[in-house]
């Protein structure tokens, strides 16, 4: 029995592997493109790109966990039934919840990545991913300033250089500052660099000169210089802590919000549904695990094949995630139907569980003499 149990174990492994590296790869290079710019805007090297993709891996390991596992499950047992194995199994006393069983324990695993995923490591992931970026996007010291374009670091600065040189010194530099509209300032030098310090970024500028605008704008200042430095620390966008969304929060900040912010207030409903739905997603695995196996094994015989019976089970399993989605979003109406998040993983499983008991022989009526 072990033997047996272990041996269909394997065969769901390995095609769960396949299939979960296969499906993450193709979503992380998709949504890996969207740090492009990032690379582009402020001269990213690769490490950090790298770095950046990697955050956004536990929400996508999520969502393809249990569309691996159905399609691993389906596979492996088409495969067994296939190659007539799953007869010598029934004829050897193995009932089909028994041959089930190696699935469910498959399942119970995936559960359990999925629990640390979904409650530590996606909001982790979530909020390291937003400082990470926030941090990249005001590191002005960093940014790729294009020659013979201007550049906009910020909605407040603008920077124009007519060459770049190897070493990265900047020649023929405007540098325009509308921080304060009714008083901007432009400067110019012959050559500038960009330098990070203790205290933070800085642009040194080197023969050139700086022209103020009045209130009133009657007048200008002119102000000539040998060497200047400007302090970009202060044209970084500020960010405070902000509202967190609920893919960055932890459960207990999903169930207890601090009902004293107002957004929390406002999206009250948004985080309560959200704490749910981590606690639901894992019960699907072991839902569509069951489907897969009892569109193989359930029902009668067939010498015609299992293309039907495959995709019946596909179809079925397709439209409990539909049928996931639309809970989800009518439990964000009203928080008495939270409970249908719940029922409906539930009687999929116990649905595709009664799929798989065994026929009932009907009874023989002797015959008269």
């Amino acid at each position: 029995m072990r033997g047996v149990t272990l041996y269909i174990m394997r065969q769901i492994a390995w095609p769960l592997l396949f299939a979960t590296f296969t499906l993450t790869g193709v979503i992380w290079l998709t949504q890996s493109l969207r740090f492009i710019d990032r690379i582009v805007n402020n001269n990213l090297a690769f490490g950090d790109f790298f770095y950046l993709t990697i955050l956004v891996l536990p929400n996508i390991v999520a969502i393809i966990l249990p569309v691996a596992a159905f399609c691993a499950t389906l596979y492996a047992f088409n495969r067994l039934a296939g190659d007539a194995e799953t007869i010598v199994l029934s004829a050897a006393g193995f009932s089909r919840l028994a041959l089930a069983r190696p699935a469910l324990y498959i399942s119970v695993v995936i559960m359990a990545v999925m629990y640390v995923i979904l409650l530590y490591l996606m909001p982790l992931g979530a909020r390291t991913l937003r400082t990470t970026q926030y941090e990249f996007r005001n590191d002005l010291a960093g940014m790729a300033i294009l020659e013979g374009v201007f550049n906009t670091p910020t909605s407040d600065l603008t920077v124009y250089v007519r060459e770049r040189e190897p070493n990265g010194d900047m020649i023929g530099v405007l540098v325009h500052d509308n921080r304060n509209p009714e008083q901007p300032v432009t400067m110019m030098a012959e050559k500038a660099t960009l330098l990070r310090t203790p205290q933070g970024p800085r642009l040194y500028m080197v023969n050139g000169n700086r022209q103020q605008i009045s209130a009133d704008r009657q007048s200008l200042s002119l102000l000539y210089f040998d060497n200047y430095s400007l302090d970009l620390e202060s044209y970084a966008r500020k960010e405070g802590e902000g509202w967190r969304e609920p893919s960055e929060r932890y459960l207990n900040e999903l169930f207890s919000p601090n009902m004293d912010d107002r957004a929390d207030q406002q999206n009250y409903g948004k985080l309560i549904v959200e704490g749910h739905r981590r606690l639901v997603t894992p019960l699907y695995a072991p839902a569509l695990i069951l489907i897969a196996v009892a569109s193989v094994l359930g029902g009668e015989f067939s010498r015609r094949g299992q293309g039907r019976r495959l995709a019946v089970g596909a179809t079925i399993a397709i439209a409990l995630q539909i049928l996931s989605l639309g809970v989800t979003h009518l439990a964000a109406t009203s928080f008495v139907l939270i409970p249908l998040m719940y029922l409906t993983p539930i009687v999929f499983l116990v649905g595709a569980a009664l799929m798989l008991r065994e026929p009932t022989m009907p009874a023989r009526v002797p015959r008269e003499a």
